[in-house]
C-alpha cells in the first residue's frame, strides 16, 4: 500500500497513487479506443468530444453513485450538494457509478454528433478493460476495495492507517497501530478481471457479427464476475439494497437481464461492422476530416515506389536484350568459325 506516491516539493502537493492509476486509465484507455475508432471510420472529433464528456460524467457519476450508497439527504442538505459532490481526494468513487454516467454521455453526445453509439462502444470496449485493470491497482495502492479476512496464503495484510486495519484491525497489536489481519486482495482480483478481459474484448471486437456485440458481451462478463467477487469484499462503504445485496450485485443484477434484452435486439436490428481500414485509408481519412496534414513527402515517396516498380518490368526487358546479345554474338562467331572452314 503506497497512498502517496510523492509530494511535489516546493507546493508541498501530495500525488495520489489512485488518482495517478486513474488518470493512466483514461489516457491508456482514450488513445486504445481511438486506434479502433480510426479503423472503424468514425468521425475523429465527434469521438473525440463523445470521449471527453463520457470522461467527466464518468467521474461525475462515480462519485454521485458513492454519494447514494454512504451519504444521508440530511448531510447532503447540511453541507450542499456541490461541497459533497466535490469533498473527497481520489477516493469515494464507485465504477458502476462511472460506467453509468460515462455511457449515459456516450450515447447523447454520439446521437448530437450523428454518428453511431454502438460502433464506438464497440471501440471503447478494450480501453475500458485496460481502465478496469489499471485503476483496481490503484484501488490496491490506495488501501480501498479491500476483501474479508482470509487464512489464503495469497492474503494481505494493510498497514495502519488504512481501510482494511481500520475495518479488520489486528487484536493482538495495539489499537493505534494495529495493522490489518490478513485479507482478499480483491483489487488484485478484479484488476486480473480487467487485464483477462482486455484480449478479449480486442479479440471480440475483430470478429463481431453486429455492432454493440463485443461492448455487451465485455459488459455481461464484468457484471457476473462482479456480483461474485462482492461476496468477499469487506469494504464496509458499498451500501446494501434490501440488506441482501451490496450496491454493486443490484446493479449488476440490474444489468444481466437488460445487456442480453440488448444483445437480442442488435441481432435482429444491429448492421454488420464495416470492413476495418488499412492504414493508407486511416490516414486518408484523417486528411480528409482535416485533423493531419496532407503529407507530400510520403505521396512522392510513394510516387517513387511506383516509378520503381515499373521500372522492375523495363529491367527484365534489359536483361532479355543481353541475353539476345549473347546469342549475336555467338552467331557472329559461328560465321566467323564457318567462314575459315569453307576451301
Amino acid at each position: 500500500m503506497r497512498q502517496v506516491l510523492f509530494t511535489l516539493p516546493l507546493v508541498d502537493l501530495p500525488i495520489y497513487a489512485y488518482g495517478v492509476m486513474l488518470g493512466l486509465s483514461f489516457i491508456g484507455g482514450y488513445y486504445l479506443a481511438f486506434h479502433f475508432v480510426n479503423r472503424e471510420g468514425l468521425p475523429y472529433k465527434g469521438v473525440t468530444w463523445t470521449l471527453i464528456a463520457a470522461i467527466v460524467f464518468a467521474l461525475v457519476g462515480a462519485r454521485i453513485g458513492h454519494i447514494a450508497s454512504n451519504s444521508t439527504w440530511a448531510q447532503i442538505r447540511m453541507q450542499g450538494l456541490f461541497r459533497v459532490l466535490f469533498a473527497s481526494r481520489c477516493e469515494g468513487l464507485v465504477a458502476y457509478g462511472g460506467f453509468i454516467g460515462g455511457t449515459l454521455a456516450a450515447v447523447v453526445t454520439a446521437r448530437i454528433r450523428r454518428f453511431d453509439f454502438w460502433s464506438l462502444a464497440d471501440c471503447a470496449s478494450p480501453g475500458l478493460a485496460l481502465g478496469l485493470g489499471a485503476t483496481r491497482i490503484g484501488c490496491f495502492l490506495a488501501g480501498c476495495c479491500h476483501g474479508q479476512p482470509s487464512d489464503l496464503p495469497w492474503a494481505m495484510v494493510f498497514p495502519p492507517g488504512s481501510q482494511a486495519a481500520r475495518v479488520f484491525p489486528d487484536p493482538a497489536a495495539p489499537a493505534d497501530a494495529a495493522w490489518s489481519l490478513p485479507v482478499h486482495p480483491t483489487q488484485l482480483y478484479e484488476s486480473a478481471v480487467g487485464w483477462l478481459l482486455l484480449p478479449l474484448a480486442i479479440w471480440l471486437l475483430k470478429r463481431r457479427r453486429f455492432t454493440g456485440q463485443s461492448f455487451l458481451i465485455v459488459v455481461a462478463i464484468y457484471a457476473a464476475a462482479r456480483f461474485g467477487l462482492e461476496f468477499i469484499r469487506g469494504d464496509d462503504d458499498r451500501g446494501t439494497v434490501l440488506g441482501v445485496f451490496s450496491t454493486s450485485q443490484f446493479i449488476g443484477l440490474a444489468l444481466l437481464p437488460l445487456v442480453a434484452g440488448l444483445l437480442l435486439w442488435r441481432w435482429k436490428v444491429g448492421p454488420k461492422p464495416p470492413e476495418p481500414l488499412d492504414r493508407e485509408q486511416v490516414r486518408q481519412s484523417l486528411v480528409e476530416q482535416g485533423v493531419i496534414p496532407a503529407d507530400k513527402a510520403r505521396e512522392k515517396t510513394r510516387e517513387g515506389k511506383a516509378r520503381k516498380t515499373d521500372a522492375g518490368g523495363g529491367g527484365s526487358v534489359k536483361k532479355n536484350g543481353k541475353k539476345d546479345g549473347k546469342k549475336k554474338k555467338k552467331g557472329k562467331k559461328g560465321r566467323r568459325q564457318q567462314f575459315r572452314t569453307d576451301p
